[in-house]
């Protein structure tokens, strides 16, 4: 019976001292961006989003312009309409869904301060097969209105024997951007040229 009641008063004093403990918060500097985490959720349906924005294409009421700029000189055309979604079909395939995606990629989201913007990462897992051009890609979105700002997408591509990586930076209602590279077997690489389509003027 003593030792229950020496447990009991230990036991409350134990907590009282706890309680009266302040608990310290270490300050967050200002500059640091929130904390990266990793979500299990459906990925952002990226293809579909690039689909809605080539469909616009067709009640454009201005003529897209299409520049290639290879090493230092730069070349000028507008182009029809249709012309834009063949420039830019490439990177509708491989579709991004999460049922064929997710065994090889995971979505990491948090909060890019530099580029005022809630970035979705997605990066590889696992070793990716042939039919996979797909390398990572991101989803740009404005924090204040939920809207997609930009999509940057990798791909690796193999054509006429050689390793091409292109890169799409996508501006969301207004131009695109494709950067191809020449991978060497060597383990150099090589700017080809760069590609930019603007609709929104």
């Amino acid at each position: 019976m003593m030792s229950r009641k020496f447990l009991s008063g230990i036991l409350v004093l134990f907590l009282f001292s706890c309680r009266n403990h302040p608990v310290v918060v270490a300050p967050v500097t200002p500059a640091q961006p929130a904390v990266t985490m990793t979500i299990d959720t459906s990925f952002f349906p990226v293809t579909s989003f690039l689909k809605g924005q080539m469909h616009e294409f067709d009640s454009l009421a201005v003529t897209p312009l299409h520049i290639v700029y290879i090493k230092d000189k730069a070349d000028s055309q507008w182009i029809k309409r249709e012309q834009l979604k063949s420039f830019l079909a490439t990177f509708l395939t491989p579709v991004i869904a999460e049922k064929n995606l997710k065994p090889y990629f995971k979505e990491t989201r948090f909060n890019d301060l530099t580029m005022a913007a809630v970035t979705l990462s997605y990066d590889q897992t696992a070793p990716l097969p042939d039919s996979i051009s797909l390398q990572s890609w991101n989803v740009y979105i404005d924090p204040q209105s939920g809207n997609v700002k930009r999509i940057y997408i990798i791909k690796n591509i193999k054509t006429n024997g050689q390793s091409i990586t292109q890169q799409l930076t996508w501006e969301n209602n207004s131009s695109a951007q494709i950067v191809n590279i020449i991978n060497k077997p060597d383990g150099s690489s090589e700017l080809l040229n760069r590609e930019v389509f603007i609709w929104n003027f």
